[in-house]
């Protein structure tokens, strides 16, 4: 008997993810065939890559972290939904050096999982982490809005994320919803009519 009596991934759970990835790669397929850019497809591309390859590890919780920030008099709630993690290490031996690259999505499996199936905001908050991977052009869009590598970073995941859904067959509404509040991180980026024209165009 392990350390938990019963694993987080049970084959309920295994199938439901295995049948959202198989979803989620035809999905980008169609996205990238469909694309009207040669970085559109780019991004689908990688994007699908991820899904194919990236190592999912789950944990015991709603979320990975929690905290409270105090900015220009007022509080927020900080709640962490998923990661993806990218390390890099070098080892050292003699005069030769490796480099070691290793990427991976830490996930809470009671935000993501209902029971055996896939939750409607785990899969989107999966769908997000997905959307983590090196994209071209991305200090230039970050110059260009006047925002920081992070926040375009995360600017693009979510557009990304919000297309796929739709693409999966969401209705628009929700997926729009999924994202009410999120416009805080990106300040004076008109963030509502990005997503809009992400689902919508």
């Amino acid at each position: 008997m392990g350390f938990f009596s019963k694993p987080i991934l049970d084959k309920e759970r295994v199938k439901a993810l295995d049948g959202f990835r198989a979803s989620a790669v035809r999905a980008l397929d169609d996205l990238g065939k469909n694309a009207k850019t040669d970085l559109e497809k780019t991004l689908f591309a990688g994007m699908k890559k991820n899904v194919q390859r990236t190592p999912i590890y789950f944990y015991p919780r709603k979320s990975l972290k929690e905290r409270i920030l105090h900015a220009g008099g007022r509080t927020f709630a900080s709640v962490v939904k998923g990661e993806h993690v990218n390390v890099i290490k070098i080892y050292q031996r003699g005069k030769q050096r490796f480099v070691v690259r290793d990427n991976y999505i830490n996930m809470p499996a009671e935000h993501v999982f209902d029971g055996g199936k896939l939750a409607v905001d785990g899969i989107f908050t999966l769908s997000h982490e997905y959307a983590h991977f090196p994209k071209p052009a991305l200090s230039k869009f970050a110059a260009v809005n006047g925002i920081s590598a992070e926040q375009a970073e995360e600017l693009l995941a979510d557009t990304l994320s919000a297309k796929l859904a739709v693409a999966l067959g969401y209705p628009k509404e929700l997926v729009l919803g999924h994202f009410k509040g999120r416009e805080i991180v990106y300040g004076k980026i008109p963030f509502k009519q990005l997503i809009w024209n992400a689902v919508n165009k």
